[in-house]
């Protein structure tokens, strides 16, 4: 199964509904029967991968964003997008061909 690394572009897959409840994403997944709450942060960056986006690229306006390490911030949001990946909320893109 592919996984979310730095390198990868990501965007929200088309097929889950998202809705804000109190200033917080919570995602249904029709396909599989399942909804997921994202709190505040995870919200953030749900809201960050509508377009499709380098995570390279994420992470560096978060850690501007965020007062914390880049290497910690890098951590939680290649778990959080990976769990997105696994759950089919997420999709990854093919990079354009270098040069």
């Amino acid at each position: 199964m592919p996984t979310v690394t730095p390198h990868s572009i990501v965007d929200q897959a088309t097929g889950p509904l998202a809705v804000e409840v109190s200033g917080e994403v919570v995602l249904m997944s029709l396909e599989r029967g399942h909804y997921y709450g994202l709190d505040d942060i995870g919200s953030h960056i749900w809201s960050q991968v509508a377009q499709p986006v380098r995570v390279a690229d994420l992470v560096a306006r978060l850690a501007a964003d965020y007062d914390g390490d880049p290497a910690v911030i890098e951590s939680d949001v290649l778990d959080l997008l990976n769990r997105l990946l696994d759950h089919g909320l997420l999709e990854l893109r093919t990079p354009p061909p270098a040069g």
